[in-house]
């Protein structure tokens, strides 16, 4: 799997095991509601910086966005 659909996979399973709608991880990483729905389908390519917002809205440390999972866990 490429490398922006890993993080735009974990960054959706992350905010839905925090019970987080799109546009409640957008408010709290000062983002637009399109550009996470964006990041999640991998159609956008984020800065270090807008990663680093995701992983603290999303209280994980931001390498956990980029391990790729499997299907198994």
């Amino acid at each position: 799997m490429k490398l922006e659909k890993t993080f735009g996979a974990n960054v959706r399973r992350w905010r839905k095991e925090r019970g987080l709608s799109q546009e409640e991880l957008a408010s709290r990483a000062e983002l637009h509601p399109t550009y996470v729905s964006g990041i999640e389908t991998g159609y956008r390519n984020p800065t270090v910086k807008i990663v680093g917002r995701i992983a603290e809205a999303l209280h994980v440390d931001p390498c956990e966005l980029f391990v790729a999972k499997s299907d198994d866990d």
